[in-house]
């Protein structure tokens, strides 16, 4: 198995050198270490261009120079994915604080113990390859949810193409109002789409030629009993023209409810 790659971020020499020999004696790799900040960024940087980024980084809070370990370790955050575990000499509140919005993967005190030291980086390097999996694995999803909204938008689109051009008058009623319909069903009432949506199931009914009507409440009132139901019958459009049309009749479920599905078509033959 690979060894945990590390680097060390210390201003104490003696302590780096000492960490250094210890953790290779451990079996872990030790790709560098640096005594400030802007160093580490810069040698962090080349590490990356070479695909040697390393796993963990042990850094030192309190370190010498314009930045500590801290705003380092921030900086780190927004570059690179390397987990990083926090060396301290002190146990303040305040230093505490400010290095919790890092979400460090751990801490280690000073004078340092090895064996929690090797406890802490397997933990952390455990963490940071799940963490790195679940980003892997959430891209994946998002790309895997854009796909299925394309070709959803793609479906609803040839969907909308085949209902707006049906040759067949095609609704949804629910309560006795319409739910949906599309062009071709207001178009053979003789109405406009926004104005044949307005209306209930009375309103249709009195688009039927009176001796039909009777028909049409029998065939909506045996639905009670079965699935379907399909009749002829005759209407007069809106600007009086008379038509013979054929209709069918189901019940559905639509958005939970029961509802009515029902389709018109214009034919050549008179009803009986």
């Amino acid at each position: 198995m690979k060894p945990i790659s590390i680097y060390i971020v210390e201003d104490e020499l003696l302590i780096s050198a000492s960490l250094k020999s210890q953790l290779k004696s451990f079996g872990y790799e030790v790709l560098g270490s640096s005594p400030q900040g802007e160093a580490c960024l810069d040698e962090l940087t080349e590490l990356l261009q070479i695909g040697r980024e390393p796993e963990i980084i042990l850094m030192d809070i309190h370190l010498r120079g314009n930045q500590d370990g801290i705003e380092v370790a921030k900086k780190i955050n927004e570059k690179f994915n390397s987990a990083i575990i926090f060396l301290t000499g002190q146990s303040s509140k305040e230093v505490y604080e400010r290095s919790f919005k890092i979400k460090p993967f751990g801490y280690l005190l000073k004078p340092i113990d090895m064996e929690q030291t090797k406890m802490t980086i397997e933990i952390a390097a455990y963490q940071r390859n799940l963490e790195i999996e679940n980003r892997i694995y959430q891209k994946e999803l998002e790309i895997l949810l854009e796909k299925r909204s394309q070709e959803n938008l793609e479906l609803m689109s040839m969907y909308q193409v085949i209902v707006d051009n049906s040759l067949i008058g095609l609704t949804i009623m629910q309560d006795e109002k319409f739910v949906f319909a599309n062009h071709r069903a207001a178009e053979i009432f003789g109405c406009q789409l926004d104005e044949f949506l307005t209306f209930s199931k009375q309103d249709i009914i009195h688009f039927i030629y009176p001796e039909d009507q009777n028909k049409a409440l029998s065939a909506y009132s045996l639905l009670l009993n079965c699935a379907s139901q399909k009749f002829l019958v005759r209407v007069i459009t809106r600007n009086e023209t008379l038509k013979c049309m054929e209709a069918y009749i189901k019940t559905v479920e639509f958005k939970g409810k029961p509802a009515i599905h029902q389709t018109f078509m214009e034919v050549a033959d008179s009803p009986k």
